[in-house]
């Protein structure tokens, strides 16, 4: 029998707004077509967008990422602690 340990290793990701709102205008989008797309609030992408909103889901740019036909990750960097 074989033992192994998964080793978890904590990754620390921060959304870069710019490019968000970088991928919108490439589209030819406003705030409110990709609200309507991604079913994000207006309020919460313009947040995202000014980089005044801190504490971001998953699910939440999950969701601007697919409506933008991007990978999550096209929108993230990672961080230390």
């Amino acid at each position: 029998m074989k033992c192994t340990v998964q080793i978890i290793q904590e990754q620390y990701l921060k959304i870069d707004e710019k490019k968000i709102k970088i991928a919108r205008a490439e589209r030819g989008w406003t705030i409110t077509k990709l609200s309507n797309e991604s079913g994000v609030t207006r309020k919460t992408i313009g947040e995202i967008e000014k980089g005044s909103k801190i504490n971001i889901r998953f699910s939440t740019i999950n969701q601007i990422a697919k409506a933008l036909g991007k990978e999550l990750e096209h929108f993230c960097f990672q961080t230390k602690k």
